[in-house]
């Protein structure tokens, strides 16, 4: 069991930051909390006017003051619909209002950490962090407002003044509450656990949905659907489980809360009926015990399905404050002109989890406005290579330089703004070609045509049934492998960046169509240092220097011309490659 210390800041950590958020909106906090108190007081002066008109009726008083009671009572109604409404609206208001900014400031965290954290989360998680435990954080800041203040003016005031009227009456109430707050304290660590084993369960069914959704195509080419329903029918019978635990625990809070209105109710007349036989109590003042105790009851029962959520919530808000927690990518250091002079020294790296090197005692120079290829097997550290330049991982200290600067003492945000990557596989959104082509969402010099040209998707165009304003569907699922890449390669031609990445972008393009993006590459790159990755060799060949990687080292350096000459693996490969080629092109047999 946690002390109180540590309970308090464990609370604190769990809803600390929703609970700063709320302060923004005192004023309307503070005007439903002022019409909360105004309810209650209405409520509970209500069975007052009653029980005094039953009195007043059974002594045979006058008409002129039943009448009298009757229009205050249509005041008091009034009165309590209006407070009730105000009251709820303000703090509801306040709570979706908390929530916005809270999804706001989480997604604007979740954009800011890196691309490490990312390869080791879940992104079904993540959706379900920002929605199902962000309403459930929610709930505390505007519901338990409203609900706990009401609970909290009804519950003193009401027990008050039926001790005022009775103590016997109310002692026979209380002993009955008290049973109930002790079975409370014994459910509430199970509804905690159970709360936290249901979210958990909850997230692993998005993540699963989401990747068999997002892989329909393999699933059902491979013929494994039934493996994964079965996978998924595992998860859904965690969750079932868990919740079924869950539901069984609230649902004993709940039958707690409400049979204790009943018993208590019982008690009430048995303990008061034998008041007014004898004479200490009249049927006015018990007819107010009953109405006090029908409006606390309504309290008890908030309170019990309060005390039910409030776990799930906690869970919740820990679950949200443990994104908070990662720490973001920094975002402080120098952002001078960068022209795109690179230099590399000793480089390696592995990344983080890993157990081998990705890249081992990497060197090279590259002045602003040359081009450097990139060769080697996959898993030689190509990428890797590309991803430090971006800063999506940080190399040792020393060992990758821009322009003279250490890429850790820049800001990763001027190192992505002086790079445009292309990678193999490149991301396109549910969007029109035109759309994820202008991603960057600069003005360039560069038209959206001639970087769709430069990148030989125009000859596609045609097939489009609404050319560039082409719907491309999910993640660009109507387009095929090498129209994807050209996409990719338009998109960062047209962000007009003084650096080209190209992580193997012409991978997959027929021969021709790469011969036709070349020529449109070179006549576009205007001065830009271009890096590229490639297996194709031709690619490389003009390129004014080349990186031969195996297994993480430079096995050769040097142009095109010296690294044949070397008669080495990058000679070996390209005149395979060559002759493989014109094979191809050879006219087939007999025609």
């Amino acid at each position: 069991m946690l002390r109180p210390l540590s309970w308090h800041r464990s609370i604190a950590r769990a809803f600390g930051r929703p609970a700063a958020l709320l302060r923004r909106h005192l004023g309307l906090v503070f005007v439903g909390m002022f019409f909360v108190p105004v309810h209650a007081a209405v409520s509970l002066w209500m069975p007052r006017l009653l029980g005094d008109a039953l009195d007043h009726l059974q002594a045979g008083g006058p008409v002129e003051v039943l009448e009298r009671t009757c229009w205050l009572l249509l005041v008091l109604a009034l009165l309590e619909s209006g407070s009730r409404y105000v009251s709820r609206k303000t703090l509801i208001d306040a709570s979706r209002l908390v929530e916005r900014q809270l999804k706001q400031d989480l997604v604007a965290h979740l954009q800011r950490l890196p691309i490490a954290w990312f390869d080791r989360s879940r992104s079904g998680d993540l959706h379900s962090r920002l929605t199902q435990d962000v309403e459930l954080v929610r709930f505390v800041m505007g519901p338990l407002l409203l609900h706990g203040g009401s609970t909290l003016c009804l519950l003193p005031a009401g027990g008050w003044l039926m001790a005022s009227m009775d103590v016997p009456v109310t002692l026979a109430a209380v002993a009955v509450f008290g049973v109930l707050f002790a079975g409370m304290r014994v459910l509430m660590p199970r509804l905690h656990r159970w709360s936290k084993k249901s979210q958990e369960a909850i997230g692993e069914i998005s993540q699963r949905a989401q990747e068999d959704f997002a892989g329909i195509r393999v699933v059902q080419q491979f013929g494994i659907v039934d493996r994964e329903r079965a996978a998924m029918a595992t998860r859904n019978r965690r969750y079932l489980l868990a919740n079924l635990r869950l539901v069984r625990l609230r649902s004993l809070l709940h039958a707690m809360s409400h049979s204790t209105s009943g018993v208590v109710m019982l008690g009430v007349l048995l303990v008061g009926g034998h008041q007014v036989v004898d004479g200490a109590l009249t049927v006015g003042q018990l007819f107010q015990f009953t109405g006090y105790l029908a409006l606390l009851t309504l309290p008890l029962e908030i309170l019990g399905w309060t005390l039910a959520t409030m776990p799930r919530a906690y869970a919740a808000g820990i679950r949200i404050e443990e994104l908070f927690e990662v720490a973001p990518e920094p975002g402080s250091g120098d952002a001078p002109p960068l022209s795109g002079g690179l230099r590399v020294q000793g480089l390696s790296f592995t990344y983080p989890g890993g157990d081998r090197p990705a890249l081992r005692d990497v060197s090279f120079a590259l002045a602003p406005g040359q081009k450097l290829g990139l060769a080697g097997p996959v898993g030689s550290g190509k990428s890797t290579l590309l991803a430090l330049l971006m800063r999506f991982y940080d190399p040792p200290r020393g060992t990758v330089f821009v322009d003279g600067h250490d890429v850790l003492d820049l800001r990763p945000s001027a190192l992505r703004a002086l790079f445009a990557l292309a990678p193999q596989e490149p991301f396109l959104f549910s969007d029109t070609v035109a759309a994820n082509v202008g991603f960057a969402g600069a003005e360039p010099a560069v038209g959206l045509d001639a970087a769709v040209a430069a990148a030989a998707l125009d000859q596609d165009l045609p097939q489009f049934r609404d050319g560039l304003q082409t719907i491309v569907g999910e993640r660009g699922v109507t387009l095929s492998g090498g129209q994807r890449q050209r996409v990719s390669l338009a998109r960062a031609l047209l962000s007009e960046r003084p650096g080209l990445l190209l992580d193997d972008t012409l991978s997959a393009v027929d021969p021709l169509t790469e011969r036709r993006i070349l020529g449109g590459l070179e006549r576009q790159r205007r001065g830009r240092t271009l890096l590229v990755a490639s297996h194709r060799l031709s690619v490389l060949a003009d390129a004014d220097q080349i990186l031969v990687l195996d297994q993480g080292r430079v096995v050769e350096q040097g142009d095109h011309r010296r690294l044949m000459a070397l008669g080495g693996l990058y000679a070996q490969a390209f005149r395979r490659q060559h002759e493989a080629a014109a094979l191809e092109s050879l006219p087939e047999a007999g025609s």
